[in-house]
């Protein structure tokens, strides 16, 4: 299944074939079937790669635009966070509660008791704060019973404990 190719050179007096020292003129070629399989998955290969050459950097892309989401997402979180944190000191600012940290780094009044999420609940919160805060100060230290005397007869047991307990062992 051999067929020779001819050309013609439209350059020659007679449009036909061109002289034989010309070096226009080839001879014919043959292929095995193995050079057309070849050429043919080299052809394919190219193809390929020219209609899906930029998948690799639109995979990348896809990729890249997971994690701009997931940024977008932990920057509403942040913002969430700063937003409440601001709400929480200002209505401690208003309502005297101390924002100052214990001395041991224990968290301070407002981190402990003011955890709503919103304006009236950490107004209401607040609120209640400051009013057993002002109710303490009014009444002082208190301790109930304090320097008084026990009524005589009632705590014998107890005083007999105590003496033996502190008695001298002669």
């Amino acid at each position: 299944m051999s067929t020779e190719a001819t050309t013609t050179d439209p350059n020659t007096p007679d449009g036909g074939t061109p002289p034989a020292g010309d070096p226009k003129l080839q001879e014919p070629t043959t292929f095995t079937q193995a050079d057309v399989d070849r050429i043919v998955r080299e052809r394919l290969t190219q193809q390929a790669k020219n209609k899906f050459g930029d998948y690799e950097d639109l995979k990348t892309k896809a990729g890249e635009s997971l994690t701009l989401e997931q940024r977008i997402a932990e920057m509403e979180t942040r913002t969430q966070a700063a937003e409440s944190a601001a709400l929480r000191a200002s209505v401690a600012a208003e309502f005297g509660v101390s924002t100052k940290k214990g001395p041991k780094g224990e968290p301070s009044d407002a981190d402990l008791f003011l955890t709503g999420s919103d304006v009236d609940t950490l107004t209401a919160q607040a609120q209640r704060l400051a009013g057993r805060e002002s109710d303490r100060k009014k009444q002082g230290n208190f301790a109930p019973k304090e320097g008084t005397t026990p009524a005589a007869g009632t705590d014998t047991g107890e005083r007999e404990f105590v003496r033996n307990l502190f008695s001298r062992a002669e």
